[in-house]
């Protein structure tokens, strides 16, 4: 999941004053084609970024701190926002330059061409245009929301896990076409939930990798569906989302291995997919509202 000399350290290379490892800040996260960064910088400004290669893909910025900064769009000076929580959004077609006047912290999402098309296709929306200018600016409360559920990930990329990247990966797709295309989805009859074969298959599935690095489109491809169709139908048929329902499972594991075994804390949180120690009691007292060890200790008086 972790994107150690890729994306990451690709993007990067664009920055030359976040190479100072004691000012700059680089963690990302992949899925798929998705890709998550936040790069941050607390040194002295200086040069402007190194001008962007050509892409086929969309990057929305999302600024976690006021900072200002000028861009230079295939030469062309664009107004760039200051504010905390604004979003722009740089088509990668253009070459890009940005000249940083304050530290920053912001969150990247790289959302690749093709991989907008295909959830185009999947949702019968057809060919879509795209109605953002490059470098546009935009208070977008949904980008704000989806980019810090990743924040945690970044931070902690060995708990995260392939359903909820990707959850959130086809989130911000599925949102960026809706606002940001001119094609929109027409009223359409109510989906329903998944066949009981298809249900049964997913939970086993999930089970039996709770270490959540199953990702939603295999399962999805498991139960003859594509990732975006098969992520409402499980919303539909068990009312919750397939990373959450993976979350619940573990917990309830971990519950039966507590209260019937003498197992330590440690050796169950593997068991139950957690990372570690710490990850499986954050996660167990969210849920529970009191730690493992102290939920074992009740059941047991």
């Amino acid at each position: 999941m972790t994107d150690e000399g890729l994306y990451g350290d690709r993007l990067a290379k664009l920055f030359p004053m976040i190479r100072d490892p004691n000012s700059g800040l680089v963690k990302s996260l992949q899925k798929g084609t998705f890709a998550a960064v936040r790069m941050a910088y607390s040194g002295p400004v200086g040069d402007p970024t190194l001008p962007s290669p050509p892409d086929e893909a969309f990057a929305l910025c999302l600024r976690l701190r006021h900072q200002r900064a000028e861009t230079w769009l295939d030469g062309r000076y664009a107004p760039k926002g200051a504010l905390k929580d604004e979003t722009s959004i740089y088509d990668l077609r253009c070459e890009t330059i940005v000249h940083f006047y304050d530290p920053f912290d912001f969150l990247y999402l790289y959302l690749p061409h093709n991989a907008l098309s295909e959830l185009a296709n999947e949702l019968e929306v057809g060919r879509v245009q795209y109605e953002v200018a490059s470098g546009a600016n935009f208070l977008d409360p949904i980008v704000v929301h989806l980019g810090r559920c990743l924040l945690p990930a970044l931070e902690r990329p060995q708990e995260a896990n392939e359903l909820f990247v990707g959850h959130v990966a086809m989130a911000l797709n599925i949102h960026f076409l809706q606002k940001y295309s001119s094609s929109r989805p027409g009223n359409r009859s109510p989906r329903s939930g998944l066949a009981p074969w298809q249900l049964r298959t997913a939970k086993a599935l999930i089970r039996a990798n709770l270490d959540g690095q199953t990702s939603l489109h295999r399962i999805a491809s498991e139960c003859g569906l594509s990732a975006a169709h098969f992520a409402r139908a499980f919303r539909v048929s068990t009312g919750t989302p397939p990373h959450r329902w993976l979350m619940n499972q573990r917990i309830e594991q971990s519950k039966a291995l507590l209260a019937n075994s003498t197992l330590s804390l440690t050796e169950i949180a593997i068991k139950c997919g957690f990372s570690d120690q710490s990850h499986f009691t954050r996660a167990f007292s969210t849920r529970e509202g009191t730690t493992p060890g102290r939920w074992r200790l009740i059941r047991k008086d």
